[in-house]
């Protein structure tokens, strides 16, 4: 279970995420989606570049940066799956209310397809 107030953001990679990595701590800086990212089912409908919350669009007041304290290893597998438009990444986080969030922790996230059955 994840600490009170933190919230699964999801980033979907390509054209518009930018990484940075300093001194132990990941950046993100995502654009942000104008519809929720909702279940993996749906999280294709977000812009490449771009994150939401599972139940909402990011909103105008919030920041569009995450944050997360992580290893080099760890930041390259991140960069790497967001460097590719297809990849998704999921960031357990709160609003610092100083300009980003911070992440909790975090993992790939994949988007599933829907089978529908006969």
């Amino acid at each position: 279970m994840d600490a009170p107030g933190n919230f699964p953001l999801i980033v979907r990679g390509g054209g518009g995420v930018n990484l940075t990595y300093d001194d132990g701590t990941l950046s993100v800086q995502f654009r942000k989606s104008p519809v929720a990212a909702g279940e993996p089912t749906t999280y294709g409908r977000m812009p490449t570049g771009s994150a939401a919350w599972v139940d909402r669009p990011v909103n105008d007041a919030e920041p569009s940066i995450v944050r997360e304290q992580m290893n080099l290893e760890q930041a390259n597998q991140v960069n790497g799956v967001l460097h590719n438009d297809v990849g998704f990444w999921k960031f357990v986080c709160h609003n610092t209310n100083v300009g980003h969030f911070e992440a909790i922790r975090s993992e790939r996230a994949f988007m599933s397809q829907r089978i529908d059955e006969g």
